[in-house]
């Protein structure tokens, strides 16, 4: 099997996986109901809430830059901008593709080593996966209670009634699979000593970074963006303009792990995972789907936009490039 087969089928995979989780997400929903809710949204403070998701997409991309500044290399922040946004734009292909895509992307502009370049991308995972923690902590420390109800009442409880139906042969699969993988890894392990090394080199860039506080800073301005973006959408929408700043932080550490499941941009997952998350409101699942959707609609959108718009800008220096070889 090629690796053109095995892209298009990792790619159709995804999308069946999204499509399945936006057919769960939906199936129930009252149409009628989710259009006059849509008819009912103040969409200027979506607008912003837009704006401000744009500027955490910008300090992303700065604090992307002090991490490979500290390899030596001197990059232009619009060049790590445009990466980073065709990165964000290849996830709708396949799930985390636009990790390695983005790295791809300097390696052709800047002439950055992938590797090391990858492993400062491991350097910021780390970060947000410490941050996403921290947040989960605190929002539990706050909302025990309504967390505690979503874990056990929207989580725990259905997804025991399904693990005792799912049949022998699929836990079976599951095993195959899995042996199928590390088998897999043992075959490319020459390749995945090389990265490893790469990485190690990233994360040492990481420990060794000279703009630790703005690398901080920047840190805490993206998650400020993110927080702010979906508390405007919660005021936006009349069932939900009620609810709290803190109430705005819960559901956003319940919609990143929407986000973390691969399914492409988040399609379905998200969705459910917010709707549910209402649910502890009191708020209905009907109104909690709407909620969802001009959360992760809107930014989507703009996502995609500005992704294309920054590959345009790529494939133009890629002709210049060229046409600077050929004279």
């Amino acid at each position: 099997m090629n690796k053109k087969t095995i892209k298009i089928l990792k790619y159709l995979f995804f999308l069946v996986l999204a499509v399945t989780l936006m057919y769960l997400a939906f199936k129930s929903v009252d149409f009628n109901k989710f259009i006059d809710g849509l008819r009912s949204v103040d969409y200027w403070l979506v607008a912003i809430s837009v704006i401000i998701g744009i500027v955490g997409y910008v300090f992303r991309a700065l604090r992307w830059k002090i991490l490979i500044d500290s390899l030596g290399y001197n990059v232009s922040v619009k060049n790590v901008y445009n990466a980073t946004m065709i990165g964000y734009l290849a996830n709708f292909t396949i799930p985390r593709i636009g990790e390695i895509i983005r790295c791809s992307v300097l390696t052709k502009t800047d002439k950055i080593n992938f590797e090391k370049t990858f492993g400062t991308v491991i350097v910021e995972r780390c970060y947000d996966l410490i941050f996403l923690l921290l947040f989960l902590v605190f929002v539990i420390a706050i909302r025990f209670k309504v967390f505690g109800v979503f874990i056990s009442e929207k989580i725990y409880q259905p997804l025991l009634e399904k693990i005792s139906s799912i049949p022998v042969f699929l836990i079976v699969s599951v095993i195959i699979a899995v042996a199928v993988i590390i088998l897999f890894a043992f075959y490319i392990r020459k390749r995945i000593n090389k990265v490893i090394k790469g990485l190690v080199s990233g994360l040492k860039t990481g420990i060794k970074m000279k703009n630790h506080k703005k690398f901080l800073l920047y840190t805490i301005l993206i998650y400020l963006c993110y927080w702010l973006t979906g508390f405007l959408v919660l005021k936006a929408i009349p069932t939900t303009s009620s609810l709290s700043a803190m109430d705005a932080l819960f559901l956003f550490v319940v919609g990143a792990f929407g986000w973390v499941i691969p399914a492409q941009g988040g399609f379905g997952s998200y969705h459910i995972l917010v709707a549910l998350g209402l649910g502890v409101y009191g708020v209905s699942y009907d109104d909690g789907i709407i909620v969802a959707t001009i959360a992760h609609e809107s930014q989507v959108i703009f996502m995609i936009l500005l992704g294309f718009v920054s590959l345009i800008m790529f494939m133009g220096f890629r002709k210049k490039q060229k046409y600077i070889v050929k004279v």
